[in-house]
């Protein structure tokens, strides 16, 4: 759950905190274990940022299926991310 993207969610500032404390949670953890790599935690965060990329893609994609394809019949998950969207 993201709250970049607050369309249905009615409890944003909960959400954030819920995702800070887990965030640093596993920053704790990263940091206390042994890598072999230097910097792992920022490169790690640096990933994160692609995986959003990569999501936006694909909700790109959806909304040009959804154009372009009017009729046809998505699976369900793939119409989640049309909920309350005007095409």
């Amino acid at each position: 759950m993201s709250s970049l993207c607050p369309r249905g969610v009615q409890c944003v500032r909960k959400i954030e905190s819920c995702q800070e404390k887990y965030l640093l949670a596993f920053e704790h953890y990263i940091n206390h274990r042994k890598h072999h790599m230097a910097h792992f935690w920022p490169k790690l965060l640096m990933k994160v940022t692609d995986l959003r990329m990569i999501g936006a893609c694909h909700a790109s994609r959806f909304l040009h299926m959804k154009v372009e394809c009017p009729n046809e019949l998505f699976p369900p998950l793939f119409l989640e991310v049309f909920e309350d969207q005007e095409v």
